[in-house]
């Protein structure tokens, strides 16, 4: 792996629900149950490791939507629901260059490229991987997982294996029974 400085950024990008609530980006035709309707989209948390070449991404979507409840008389807020369950959205580059033949500027300001354009390549299927480390190691294994994916996009390193849980499973036997047992039992 190349060794250089990869700043580790994370950023939670608020929801919206345009069905229950008014529009959040003041579109004068944003009614629900027509075409102008953003509908709704919970919080998304972006993983971003940037450096010298551009940045990678992990974009988490949360499920978690805007609400509203009025406080009980003693200011709690209670709210059994809300939203989806987490879904690994993206794992992708930021290039400062064409990463293949042909490919676009997905944008032509970008601010995981210093405000230059920005050749953008991304995989929701990828995603999984990064999350799979996420739930099994923490943030240090998604972080870690993030490197290894940034010397694999601009540096040709291997793609990177995410993290395995550390603790072994609990194998059963051909009878059913767990192949361990608590002292008394």
């Amino acid at each position: 792996m190349r060794s250089e400085n990869l700043i580790k950024i994370v950023r939670f990008e608020g929801g919206f629900d345009c069905i229950k609530f008014y529009c959040k980006f003041n579109s004068k035709s944003c009614y629900p149950g027509e075409g102008g309707s953003h509908g709704k989209h919970g919080v998304a948390i972006r993983f971003v490791l940037q450096g010298n070449d551009g940045a990678v991404q992990f974009l988490l979507y949360t499920g978690w939507l805007p609400q509203y409840k009025k406080p009980s008389s003693i200011g709690y807020i209670n709210i059994a629901d809300w939203g989806f369950s987490p879904t690994p959205a993206d794992l992708g580059c930021h290039s400062r260059t064409a990463r293949y033949p042909g490919q676009e500027p997905f944008t032509n300001s970008c601010e995981y490229c210093d405000g230059k354009p920005c050749y953008y390549d991304g995989s929701s299927l990828n995603a999984n991987d990064a999350m799979y480390a996420l739930v099994n190691g923490g943030d240090e294994a998604l972080w870690s997982f993030l490197e290894g994916y940034y010397n694999h996009a601009f540096h040709d390193g291997p793609y990177p294996s995410p993290a395995e849980y550390p603790m072994a499973t609990r194998n059963q036997r051909e009878d059913g029974e767990p192949e361990f047992r608590r002292e008394g039992k």
